[in-house]
């Protein structure tokens, strides 16, 4: 799994490793013996009774029967999925999503209302009001949780959790690790949504078994996670990835932080609709839409063949190429994984992107550009994931009830 930076990893003593290696080779190969675990780890049978003692009573395992073999039946042992349950929040500007998640990370449960944008406290009651609700929807009990994480479109000051900019949300400065903690009575960790979404790309989706990727969100805004060497990389604040605020043009729209000729200006759903605004004098497709265009809208009328469509995809794709550009030409990752709004067409829009990329990137042949599988549900399926390596201290003793430097 993607971890985030390394800090705690080298504090962990020789029996918490122990015990977090059986619990991770029970839940890989579970229903398995005592015998096999030893065998797997490398550890000797008493050390391995003596660990899987404590999972027994932790919870974390369970026994399941004798092998049905002959001689000595030995008993089996595998992981308990009901003995934990981690909540994972987005905070988005269209919805507030709320999901709960067993003790391997999987969704049980998810519930959404629409967005209150401008109104930050008004969002953390919205989640406290969300939480009773999924709990029920999945049929979990409260003290069951061990671990909440939250994402939300802006910059997030790491290890405050202060939402410094979320312009699309209309928040700055706000508080928001500390208000979800305090209105939920339970540490929440926070993340921003593409070091989220990074997170369950390299854990269920295009990304797997690669080390060193880019996962890059393009939707309402342009934003990067930085995934490297396995470890996702947040500069000095926790502010890399922010190519949707790079500039790329002398002038252009206003951007939502202020300034003129950002990347985001030129490739987001606000850019997309002003493309097909401007297409529709030569578009019947298009100027059939309502206004104001919507993404899905748009891109039907590119798969249908709507050539005005089709080039506004195209030209978003090309556009993004010199983001991208950038962070190939500073990181020279092993892959790139676009996901958001804009991949309602996605062969347009990576048309676009390889087309162009060549003209800004070097060496820019030798790395893929993909469109997620996981579609809109990345982020909140990272913050899950984030919420349960998180409380890792619950299931493995890692000390200070973190992982890798996950903020608490």
């Amino acid at each position: 799994m993607v971890r985030p930076t390394d800090k705690t990893a080298n504090n962990r003593t020789p029996r918490e490793l122990n015990r977090s290696l059986v619990l991770d080779l029970v839940q890989e190969h579970g229903p398995i013996s005592r015998t096999n675990l030893a065998r797997l780890s490398g550890l000797t049978k008493p050390t391995v009774s003596a660990i899987i003692e404590e999972l027994l009573e932790s919870g974390s395992v369970r026994d399941v029967g004798a092998e049905s073999r002959g001689g000595r039946p030995a008993r089996l042992l595998e992981f308990n999925d009901d003995s934990a349950a981690f909540l994972g929040i987005e905070l988005g500007v269209e919805q507030t999503a709320v999901a709960v998640a067993d003790a391997r990370g999987r969704m049980r449960a998810r519930l959404e209302q629409p967005a209150v944008l401008r109104d930050p406290q008004r969002s953390v009651r919205d989640v406290v009001e969300l939480v009773p609700k999924v709990l029920q929807l999945a049929g979990v009990p409260r003290k069951r949780l061990r671990g909440a994480c939250a994402i939300v479109p802006g910059l997030i000051e790491r290890p405050s959790g202060l939402c410094v900019l979320a312009p699309n949300l209309g928040w700055e400065r706000f508080p928001l690790r500390a208000e979800l903690s305090r209105a939920l009575r339970m540490q929440v960790s926070v993340y921003n949504l593409p070091q989220a979404a990074a997170v369950a790309e390299g854990e269920l989706g295009a990304a797997r078994g690669h080390a060193s990727y880019v996962w890059i969100y393009v939707g309402l805004g342009i934003g990067a996670g930085l995934v490297v060497d396995g470890r996702l990389f947040f500069g000095m604040q926790g502010y890399s990835g922010e190519i949707g605020h790079c500039r790329v043009a002398d002038d252009g729209p206003r951007c939502g932080c202020g300034r003129r000729g950002c990347l985001e200006t030129f490739t987001s759903v606000m850019a997309l609709r002003r493309a097909a605004e401007a297409a529709t004098g030569r578009s019947s497709a298009l100027a059939a839409l309502p206004r104001p265009h919507a993404v899905g809208a748009i891109a039907g009328a590119a798969l249908a063949g709507d050539e005005a469509a089709r080039a506004i995809f195209h030209q978003a794709g090309a556009q993004l190429s010199r983001g991208i550009a950038i962070l190939l030409n500073l990181l020279n990752p092993q892959l790139v994984v676009l996901g958001g709004e804009l991949l309602a067409a996605p062969d347009e829009l990576l048309a676009g992107v390889r087309d162009e990329l060549p003209r800004h990137a070097v060496r820019a042949d030798a790395v893929p550009v993909v469109a997620s599988p996981l579609g809109s549900e990345a982020g909140l399926l990272g913050a899950v994931l984030l919420a349960r390596e998180g409380a890792v201290r619950s299931l493995r003793l890692v000390p200070d009830g973190v992982l890798q430097g996950a903020a608490p």
